[in-house]
Parts: C-alpha cells; sequence; structure tokens
C-alpha cells in the first residue's frame, strides 16, 4: 500500500537515501527541505508526462491547522500502475512548520481520460505534535 504512511519517512524529516529525488536534498535552520540537483522527469510508456497539484488543509491538532499546497513529483512507474511522490513543507503557523512526504496510491481513473491519486500522510513531528493529511491530488491527464 504505497499511499498509507505511517512511520515510511519518520523520524527525520526524510529517509529516502534510495531515491533519487532526494540524495542530495538538505535542511535549513527552519526545517525547509529542497533538492540540489534537479530531478530528471520520468516517463511513462507512450511518453505520458505528468504531475498533479495538491492542496487542503491538515488536521486540527494543538489548535491549529497549516496548509500543504504543492506539486507531485513526475510519475514512477510500479506493477500496479504508476505513483508520485507528495511533499513539501506545510505552511508556517503557530510558529513552525512540518514536513511531508509519500507515495500516493496508483491511479484512480476518472471520466474523459482524467485520473487522481489519493494520499493518507502523517507529517513530521514539531512542536510536539503531528498532523494528518488525507485526500486526493487534483486530477490530471496521463
Amino acid at each position: 500500500m504505497y499511499y498509507n504512511n505511517t512511520s515510511t519517512f519518520h523520524p527525520g524529516y526524510h529517509n529516502m537515501a534510495g531515491n533519487p529525488y532526494w540524495q542530495n536534498t538538505s535542511q535549513d535552520q527552519h526545517g525547509y527541505m529542497w533538492n540540489e540537483e534537479v530531478q530528471e522527469e520520468t516517463q511513462l510508456p507512450g511518453g505520458k508526462r505528468h504531475t498533479h497539484a495538491h492542496y487542503g488543509a491538515t488536521s486540527c491538532n494543538d489548535g491549529h491547522t497549516h496548509l500543504h499546497p504543492g506539486v507531485t513529483s513526475a510519475p514512477i512507474e510500479t506493477q500496479e500502475g504508476h505513483v508520485h511522490v507528495i511533499y513539501g513543507n506545510t505552511t508556517f503557523d503557530d510558529d513552525h512548520i512540518h514536513y511531508y512526504e509519500a507515495y500516493t496510491s496508483p491511479p484512480i481513473p476518472l471520466p474523459n481520460g482524467y485520473h487522481t491519486h489519493f494520499a493518507e500522510i502523517r507529517t513530521t513531528e514539531n512542536d510536539g505534535h503531528i498532523h494528518v493529511i488525507k485526500g486526493f491530488v487534483r486530477a490530471s491527464k496521463g
């Protein structure tokens, strides 16, 4: 199950040593992550490249929520269909941020050639708590 992230990338903000998207990742003093090398796009059979937008609010924990705007990685082919890495930092609220990272589910078909993916992610712990991000990425063709 790709999308149920309970501890796969925790603790330590990321633990994807074998994943080319994160081999040269750094963290600044505020916990923000960035990749120092430009990631090479992957290509699905038939040349279909795409990403998905994601946005929404985290669960309400410790009396507040965060937003999680972002864009997934390019597709990664698996035996069950392609998936994406969904990752990023939440907005800075209540004097802190949280990092999140997981794989999406395989594609969920939608009408007119579109599809979406589901993700359920636990953020890193910060300020003594975590948040949960749960939902679908924005629909895309590809």
